[in-house]
């Protein structure tokens, strides 16, 4: 690897300035699966990961950036350039063999970059839906697709709810049906074939890598497992989070594996690179797990599934050698959101960005001339989450379930405590890492009012001063709430409503068996009638918006 760390020194040193605008770079996008803001080298110095370092100190740190609270919805969001809750992802996540799929009115990043130029490939997990083949990769922008269809599998069988979900574009991936290959591992082959194979194109690159790494279950190799040596394996918490941080691991050597291929196949100079988690780690257990998980957002407050920092604030890098050197190695906090991605790619590729999106270009933050004054210069809100369906999936009252909204320095929480997004008052809210139990501890406000039924969570925090979220000012500024919740009525007016199916489980209609392996039988939903793009619930249309329970 030493001719990569070369290069990589070279776009330290600024040997690479920028170039003619008139040849396109080509653009790959890495996603960390549930990787915790405090599990990375740059910010958490006890974890090993020396080519995300290396990337960040030839990059730029995006200290602001968010994405959404759980895996599809995140998805959603960058391909479509949509807030969830405009494309029908707002609930939950698609479970296996679940009737539904990504709408198919939506046009993907995929074939946004297609049409720009792009040969355009995909090495990772989709969790998009994948019940008719119009759902699938290959036919939502992608030329070459290999990786895992579903949410969760098993890193050795590659079976999510007892059903092989790994495919090369629209075929089972059967024949390394085998228990040695650990997924992260072909994630990182196949990442470095497809770009290998592109060396010589004429047309550009436009790649997304998305490992299912670090995600449940935490299944790792010797090799992954011996990394992070110095925690105790006859610690249960401490083997725990070195197995989690095995699989973090894995994901640095797919991240370096893909620097070098990009080397190695005389692209890297020009190559853009963004990267960056799916949500925030599971350090909070969610509804389906009984015991805790081992990713880690200390000092953010809270986890995976949840709207506050821990949840949505992700580590992000992004790469452009054709970047000034005054650029290595710095920091921006300009408010960027995981939708910006697709009208920021076009952008840099020379195409104008569709009108019917929520994201906005950031080509003008991530370019040389950024100053810190201009933070909210390209965006100075983002919805964090909108939801009005409750744990057994049907619609709750028309005030607002479980939503947040972000507008410059504030963050306003408002709804009501469900499994997944405002699990609240969690003792594991700013859990310290098991290999850091020097760290200070931390509190935050109650954000609970009410009681029984009645229950409810009231917050509004200032991140810029309290990034940890610890004082709830919720009190103490109503016109701000007030003005903040009509924000949230305005994104609520055109809210769609939830593509989310209940899994109809392993069935005849839906599966099929091939060589002792199930596998998905394509074509047992219907686009038409079961995951329609729909206008919200015309009920909820003229609803009192601002009823707030128990009269508080």
């Amino acid at each position: 690897m030493t001719g990569l760390w070369c290069l990589l020194c070279c776009l330290l040193q600024g040997l690479f300035v920028e170039s003619t605008e008139t040849v396109k770079p080509n653009i790959v996008y890495i996603m960390g699966d549930d990787l915790g803001w405090n599990d990375v080298g740059f910010h958490n110095p006890k974890v090993i990961t020396p080519n995300i370092n290396r990337l960040a100190a030839a990059g730029i740190e995006l200290s602001s950036n968010y994405a959404n609270p759980l895996c599809s919805a995140s998805r959603s969001a960058l391909l479509t350039g949509k807030n969830p809750s405009n494309n029908g992802f707002q609930h939950e996540v698609i479970l296996a063999q679940s009737p539904t799929c990504l709408p198919l009115e939506h046009t993907t990043i995929g074939q946004h970059m297609q049409e720009a130029g792009y040969v355009t490939k995909m090495v990772g997990k989709w969790h998009m839906g994948y019940c008719i083949k119009d759902c699938l990769p290959k036919q939502r922008g992608f030329d070459e697709y290999r990786g895992m269809l579903g949410g969760s599998s098993d890193y050795f069988t590659w079976e999510e709810s007892g059903v092989m979900l790994r495919y090369n574009n629209n075929t089972p991936h059967l024949p390394d049906v085998d228990k040695s290959l650990h997924e992260t591992i072909l994630d990182r082959r196949d990442a470095v074939e497809m770009i290998l194979s592109h060396q010589g194109n004429p047309n550009p690159l436009f790649m997304m890598i998305t490992p299912t790494a670090p995600h449940l279950p935490r299944q790792v190799t010797d090799g992954m497992f011996n990394v992070h040596d110095f925690l105790n394996a006859s610690d249960p918490d401490q083997n725990e989070r070195r197995k989690y941080l095995g699989l973090v691991s894995a994901l640095d050597d797919l991240v370096g594996a893909t620097l070098q291929a990009l080397e190695d196949a005389n692209m890297l100079s020009n190559t853009v690179i963004a990267f960056q988690s799916d949500n925030g780690g599971t350090s909070v257990a969610p509804y389906f797990a009984k015991s805790k998980g081992y990713g880690n957002n200390y000092p953010l407050r809270s986890s995976k599934g949840s709207v506050m920092e821990g949840g949505v604030r992700v580590p992000s890098i992004y790469l452009d050698p054709r970047l000034e050197k005054s650029t290595r190695g710095t920091k921006r906090d300009f408010l960027m959101h995981i939708t910006d991605w697709l009208p920021t790619f076009l952008d840099l590729a020379g195409a104008e960005p569709p009108k019917n999106i929520d994201g906005l270009s950031q080509r003008i933050n991530l370019g040389n001339s950024y100053q810190s004054a201009d933070r909210y210069k390209v965006r100075d809100s983002y919805l964090v989450n909108l939801d009005t369906m409750d744990d057994n999936e049907t619609v709750a009252e028309c005030t607002n379930r479980d939503g947040a909204y972000r507008w410059k320095d504030w963050k306003l929480v408002y709804g009501v405590q469900s499994t997944w997004t405002l699990k609240e008052n969690s003792p594991d809210d700013y859990r310290r890492p098991e290999e850091s139990p020097e760290l200070p501890s931390i509190s935050g406000d109650s954000m609970v009012i009410g009681s029984g039924n009645a229950t409810a969570v009231r917050g509004l925090f200032n991140i810029r001063d309290d990034p940890s979220e610890t004082h709830n000012l919720y009190n103490k500024y109503p016109g701000l709430v007030s003005m903040m919740l009509d924000m949230l009525k305005k994104e609520r007016e055109r809210m769609v409503a939830s593509v989310y199916r209940d899994t109809q489980g392993i069935t005849d209609d839906n599966t099929s068996k091939v060589d002792g392996v199930y596998i998905p039988k394509f074509g047992y939903c219907n686009s038409t009638t079961d995951f329609p793009l729909e206008p919200n619930y015309p009920q909820c249309s003229q609803a009192a918006f601002y009823k707030i329970q128990n009269g508080k």
